[in-house]
């Protein structure tokens, strides 16, 4: 069968793919721009400022992997929910999902606030957090409207209604644009001003989703205030789901800071050049999420419909495309790094360190893609534990480390950190793959 038959044969799943790919694609790419408009934004500030930023925000990922995982219960069971069409199923997953995103996102800011000091000392050095508190509780306050906006994406997203979230996070991130330029120079209020501006724009999200979901009948997940009621029996299987994956997240999460820790220590130049190189990967890391929100939604819907051939075809079709786009910007890596980086900085010491480690993870490029996708098309048939499993390893015994040792004892400075993070995606993608085709996915109730 030849690419023109393969594609005829193929043609509704590959618009199904897109109605849900594309939109998710065009939102991440959105947020990148507005990642890229804070960097830039922040860059003029110098190498301090870039940094300082990344310390504040490091705290924050590791925390909305826990709004993810409530996010990815309500993906499993909204999916499965819309494929057979239980409308009641899917608008009680979307409204217990809210009752659990409230009282912990509210609890995780108090702790942020009341110990960030501490946190941000023990990620960075003293100095590092005189820099960036500021930055940090201001983003910490907007941390509630963050988890709604997430769990409200994710139910949009698993009724193929993509193009919500894109909606609202282009109108999000213009307006982040406009609050950025007046708080950071127009008020002159440096990096506060960038955390200030992020607060104010995720806001602005949270208010257009509760309209659209509580003030409208218009979609399939719509639901009215007066119909919230607590339901155990859902809540607990959002939790089945989204418990694992909240510690597969964390876990990785942690991870993660422990690995930005290391980086961090090398110290500043070196850190901005990874941090600037970890921005311009997200442009390729925003089409493998795009294609693996697209697997989770129609593997789920699939599942929901008892279609187990065509959720298994649908989860390879899509791996298979994240893999050849996200291959075609690896080529972009490795062959016009420095175009690239130099969208973001102008400084000539940060230019051969960014773009090195851009060359290195441009050979994992097809490998993310298949982990991405298969681990979220097993997060999305319930399948969270082995998805922990083969996060846990990766992070722990094979990326952690692999760092220390590659820093620490051979002493190869920031690439060393980047051939570590690629061996680690090389892994990962083979340990997803291999628990995608034993098949046990197929028959995990949630």
């Amino acid at each position: 069968m030849n690419i023109k038959q393969f594609y005829r044969s193929h043609l509704d799943d590959f618009r199904s793919i897109f109605i849900i790919a594309f939109p998710t694609i065009a939102d991440l790419f959105v947020q990148t721009l507005l990642g890229f408009s804070d960097m830039v934004m922040v860059g003029r500030l110098g190498p301090t400022a870039i940094s300082s930023v990344g310390l504040g925000n490091a705290p924050m990922m590791t925390i909305m992997t826990v709004f993810f995982a409530i996010g990815t219960g309500t993906t499993a069971i909204m999916s499965r929910a819309f494929g057979s069409q239980n409308q009641e199923e899917g608008k009680s997953a979307m409204g217990q999902s809210i009752f659990l995103g409230i009282p912990l996102s509210l609890f995780v800011t108090i702790i942020f606030i009341l110990f960030g000091k501490t946190i941000l000392t023990v990620i960075g050095t003293k100095e590092d957090m005189i820099n960036s508190i500021g930055y940090y509780n201001a983003v910490s306050l907007g941390l509630p409207m963050l988890c709604l906006n997430i769990i409200f994406a994710y139910g949009y997203r698993a009724i193929s209604q993509a193009k919500i979230p894109m909606v609202v996070n282009i109108l999000s991130v213009t307006l982040n644009i406009l609050l950025n330029y007046i708080f950071i120079f127009t008020l002159n209020m440096g990096i506060l001003g960038a955390g200030i501006a992020t607060t104010l724009a995720r806001g602005t999200v949270t208010i257009i989703y509760m309209y659209l979901t509580f003030f409208t009948s218009k979609y399939w997940l719509s639901i009215k205030f007066s119909a919230l009621k607590y339901e155990r029996i859902m809540a607990r299987r959002i939790l089945k789901v989204g418990l694992p994956s909240a510690a597969e997240q964390s876990l990785f999460r942690i991870g993660m800071l422990i690995f930005e820790t290391m980086v961090i220590k090398l110290g500043n130049l070196e850190y901005a050049a990874h941090k600037i190189a970890l921005t311009a990967e997200s442009f390729s890391f925003n089409i493998g999420f795009g294609f693996a929100v697209a697997g989770t939604a129609l593997v789920g819907q699939r599942i929901g419909n008892k279609d187990y051939n065509g959720a298994e075809n649908m989860a390879k079709l899509n791996a298979l495309l994240a893999m050849i786009v996200m291959s075609i910007f690896g080529l972009f890596f490795f062959f016009v790094p420095h175009l690239i980086i130099s969208m973001f900085t102008n400084d000539k010491d940060i230019f051969p360190l960014a773009s090195r480690a851009l060359k290195i993870v441009s050979i994992a490029q097809p490998f993310l893609a298949a982990s991405m996708v298969f681990s979220g098309v097993l997060r999305g048939a319930g399948d969270t534990r082995s998805v922990l499993l083969i996060t846990t390893i990766g992070m722990y015994l094979i990326r952690t480390p692999l760092t220390y040792l590659f820093l620490y004892v051979f002493s190869f400075g920031l690439i060393g950190a980047w051939v570590v993070m690629t061996i680690d995606l090389i892994y990962r993608s083979l340990a997803a793959y291999y628990r995608f085709k034993r098949g046990k996915w197929r028959y995990i109730e949630v």
